[in-house]
């Protein structure tokens, strides 16, 4: 696993807060994704995922599935589900912002990520540089993503050993694209007896260096995905596109 850290610059501009709805079955055909994600018309009303509508600023471009997305992920279960594991957990993103989500399983020690397909005719496995039975570092209630200055959507993930009597937890810097995720170690906190060190790879770093490395020398956060994960005996009973919200993203900025 490439463990090298990659400096990010990049100038972002400052967004208030507004809680955006998303995993909505019904919505337009596929969005068009730039560098950035360009607002709706303001003051449009939106469906939430309940099928409610609320007025106020519209959802984001990508943020609707258009029509198929959720039933194309239910219609490909036997794939992604993971029959009599009663520890999976399970979830539906759009973690690359392109309007395609993903609907991820995940556990201590198992990762496995699918996104549909460009015309819903199903899902394909996303490429992860994960050995087999190792988790991924993808278990988070948010994803807090950052625009990079190759116009791709970061974000910082972790994944935890406790194996040992000191636990470990690796920071990774992730982005997914073209159906492929990279992943890098940008640095660590290492707890044991009670003491806290931080480490920058092979090396002890300050707090405020680890702080730097993982939050505050990033890129400016321009969107969150707060996550919905499903335990196996809730999503066992998911079995259509509607049913499959209750484990869908919600997005804000």
């Amino acid at each position: 696993m490439n463990k090298t850290y990659n400096k990010i610059s990049a100038v972002l501009l400052a967004a208030g807060m507004m809680v955006i709805p998303s995993c909505s079955k019904k919505g337009p055909g596929p969005a068009t994704v730039t560098s950035s994600v360009a607002a709706a018309t303001a003051q449009t009303p939106v469906e939430t995922s309940a099928g409610e509508s609320t007025s106020g600023t519209s959802a984001l471009a990508p943020v609707f599935a258009y029509e198929g997305q959720l039933d194309a992920i239910t219609a490909a279960k036997g794939t992604w589900y993971v029959e009599g594991d009663s520890d999976m957990k399970y979830a539906v993103t759009d973690l690359d912002m392109n309007g395609r989500y993903e609907i991820t399983a995940a556990k201590k020690d198992h990762f496995a990520m699918y996104e549909v397909k460009a015309d819903s005719s199903g899902i394909d496995k996303v490429e992860a540089p994960f050995e087999d039975g190792t988790q991924g570092p993808y278990i988070e209630a948010e994803y807090k993503l950052r625009m990079s200055k190759e116009g791709s959507y970061v974000y910082v993930a972790r994944e935890t050993d406790d194996t040992t009597s000191a636990v470990t937890t690796y920071y990774y810097l992730v982005s997914l694209s073209n159906g492929k995720i990279k992943a890098d170690v940008i640095a660590t906190e290492i707890k044991e007896d009670g003491n806290v060190r931080y480490g920058d790879d092979e090396y002890d770093i300050t707090k405020e260096e680890f702080l730097q490395k993982t939050d505050t020398g990033l890129p400016s956060v321009e969107y969150v995905q707060k996550v919905a994960w499903g335990d196996a005996a809730a999503v066992s009973e998911m079995n259509d596109g509607k049913a499959l919200q209750a484990i869908c993203f919600k997005l804000t900025k």
